[in-house]
């Protein structure tokens, strides 16, 4: 575990900000009404998962979530399928047979970055999208979500609700990613106390990390142990491990990917979330219009992609104060007052 104190450390800048309680404004500004009547033969979407991680994973989940509305709303005939994170061959396979059966198919995570990138060029006429990887193609809509900005905000949550001036991250993974969600947690952090210290650890070195809660656990009861009382989690399934630790603790957590505030009111401070289902549904939706768009894009503040949550279960948590202090950072961003970075300036000795 590696406790830094960042007091004298300037932070490289990138774009920013977030939207309290925005998770309405994807669907509001960008969707439509359902399909018209000419659309006869079902859209086949297959959605390709790295793993078996429904159910188990916020960041999945999310996913999950978005297909069943639009197979609802829609009609689409919808295909869900697990890769094998482990064995890139098979997962090669499935992504191909997915191909082979679909109009669009759906990857999420940047485990299968390099799947997509080698399988949409043999499929030109079949559409993809690709979700927090990078991928510049024409026929794969590269969909990225700026979670720096939403890690910013509830980095300065975390620092003012602190009272042992202590504040962790534990990462799934130390890959860039990763670094984009600690790198906006520890400005915002900043911002309110640069005299904080920060304590940041990875569960794994690879793609395994999102997928070690014990490890992870192991990992918040040191920081804890250490006198951390927050942590910001961006773990994948491991984040259970770091959910179970807090509680034990009678700390806190912040949550990531989706709302996660209701798994455990008082323990979860807030929550940095993505409004995955909504951006999901606008990929289908401008697939079934005509309207698809290969290419990079981000969802971020101003259409409502990434948010901090405060509802029913943690809004006791949050004085006034606090949320007042919290929009006006978001309003700095969205002004562009401030610029949130993604990444770590060479000189940070991790």
């Amino acid at each position: 575990m590696k406790a830094i104190c960042y007091s004298k450390i300037i932070l490289l800048s990138v774009l920013g900000m977030i939207v309290f309680c925005g998770c309405e404004y994807i669907d509001d500004v960008k969707q439509p009404g359902p399909p018209n009547e000419m659309e006869t033969t079902p859209l086949r979407v297959t959605m390709v998962y790295p793993n078996d991680c429904v159910s188990t994973a916020a960041y999945c989940q999310g996913f999950h979530i978005g297909l069943r509305e639009a197979e609802a709303e829609y009609g689409i005939h919808l295909t869900e399928v697990n890769g094998l994170e482990n064995d890139p061959v098979a997962t090669e396979m499935i992504m191909r047979d997915a191909a082979q059966n679909s109009d669009l198919v759906l990857a999420a995570g940047f485990q299968l970055g390099r799947t997509v990138a080698t399988i949409a060029p043999e499929f030109p006429d079949v559409k993809f999208a690709m979700f927090d990887v990078v991928l510049d193609m024409p026929n794969v809509a590269s969909v990225n979500y700026k979670a720096n900005e939403g890690s910013f905000l509830v980095g300065a949550i975390a620092a003012l609700k602190t009272e042992s001036n202590k504040i962790g991250f534990i990462g799934g993974v130390d890959i860039p990613l990763i670094h984009g969600f600690a790198a906006g947690y520890i400005a915002g952090i900043l911002e309110i106390n640069p005299e904080a210290e920060i304590f940041l650890d990875y569960v794994s070195v690879n793609v395994s990390g999102f997928t070690q809660p014990d490890k992870a656990k192991e990992l918040a009861l040191a920081q804890y142990a250490s006198g951390v009382d927050v942590i910001y989690v961006a773990a994948g399934g491991s984040g259970q491990g770091v959910l179970e630790a807090a509680q034990e603790q009678s700390k806190y957590i912040i949550w990531v990917d989706d709302n996660g505030n209701h798994l455990a009111p008082g323990t979860v401070l807030t929550s940095m979330a993505k409004e995955i289902p909504a951006s999901v549904k606008i990929i289908i939706r401008e697939t079934l219009e005509d309207r698809f768009m290969g290419g990079i894009r981000y969802f971020g503040l101003e259409d409502g992609g990434v948010y901090y949550a405060v509802d029913e279960h943690n809004r006791n948590l949050l004085s006034d104060e606090i949320i007042e202090s919290v929009e006006s950072l978001k309003s700095k961003i969205i002004a562009g007052e401030i610029v949130v970075p993604d990444s770590f300036p060479l000189h940070v000795p991790f």
